[in-house]
């Protein structure tokens, strides 16, 4: 899949899903449900690997778009980002 410049990546779907899916967990274990939780749990476990792809598309995209906003921003010492 190419990227576009103008393409829309949002992180705010998956991380809702990851949210949602949290507070099954909890409640599937106030009810004791554990199984129920565990299956809940490896979806989460995808959802989150989801998101961390959809936040480093997002920066890359960012350091192409504003490269030098994004050098602006590294801290003088260490070179690493504040």
């Amino acid at each position: 899949m190419d990227l576009q410049k103008d393409d829309i990546i949002d992180y705010a779907m998956p991380l809702l899903n990851i949210e949602s899916m949290a507070r099954e967990i909890h409640d599937l274990c106030l009810e004791h449900k554990y199984g129920e939780a565990q299956e809940v749990a490896r979806r989460l476990n995808a959802e989150t690997r989801v998101l961390v792809h959809t936040l480093h598309i997002m920066e890359e995209k960012e350091q192409h778009a504003y490269p030098k906003i994004v050098q602006a921003q590294q801290h003088p010492v260490s070179g690493q980002a504040d």
